[in-house]
């Protein structure tokens, strides 16, 4: 199993007073802005970024970027083939946004730095300019889509198993999910498949400052107890 490195959460106050900024700064940038409900639907309520950035001594590191409205961020990062149980860190703070340019601030005052390119983020070098290279630092922006896996409910463990992936996310934000299944008539725990309109995401864990991978329910949901991943593919 990877052990989870994170840094500790800014302080709440602080986090206010950033979003109180990030707010009007969302407004005049609308490849950052974020809505709740639109004709029926739920959407994201932060913008979430994801692609895999080159790596030195690996085949690559799988990087989510989460940024929230009210200016805070999580980062996750998983060195993909990497020698090291320890492959996973998670670093959270705040954002700003500076021109065309997202700057994150985690709680050691470390800042990093991406420029906004259309719908998606790319990464800069520690002093915010372009790095110069031939590979792609480029983060793309998640958007819902229909997703099929298997979920399973027990005990207030909700579990999103992805087909394409065998990747294992928590589903426990998703009430509509949680109702869905209960009406299949399954024992509790027992996987059933289905077709979710949602996307991934970054959550905070059960376990005290620890984050999960985890899946959110924005549209259409379809169970069906007859099929699987196997039967699908």
């Amino acid at each position: 199993m990877n052990k989870k490195i994170l840094f500790v959460l800014l302080a709440a106050g602080v986090f206010t007073s950033v979003g109180c900024q990030d707010n009007s700064m969302l407004q005049n940038n609308p490849a950052l802005q974020v809505s709740n409900v639109s004709q029926g639907k739920t959407l994201p309520t932060e913008k979430v970024f994801n692609g895999v950035i080159p790596c030195a001594d690996c085949a690559g590191i799988d990087t989510t970027l989460q940024l929230a409205k009210d200016g805070t961020y999580i980062s996750g990062q998983t060195y993909l083939e990497a020698k090291s149980e320890e492959n996973t860190f998670f670093e959270t703070g705040k954002w700003v946004i500076n021109g065309k340019k997202v700057i994150l601030s985690n709680e050691d005052g470390k800042k990093s730095y991406y420029q906004m390119k259309g719908e998606s983020l790319v990464m800069l070098d520690i002093n915010g300019e372009p790095i110069e290279s031939n590979f792609n630092y480029e983060l793309v922006k998640v958007t819902p889509k229909k997703l099929a896996g298997e979920y399973s409910y027990f005990a207030d463990s909700a579990l999103f198993t992805e087909c394409r992936t065998g990747k294992r996310y928590d589903a426990s934000e998703n009430i509509d999910l949680e109702r869905g299944y209960s009406a299949m008539g399954v024992e509790g725990g027992t996987p059933v498949y289905v077709e979710v309109e949602g996307y991934y995401t970054l959550r905070p864990s059960m376990e005290d400052g620890l984050f999960d991978n985890s899946v959110i329910q924005t549209g259409k949901i379809r169970f069906d107890k007859s099929s699987s991943c196997n039967t699908k593919k």
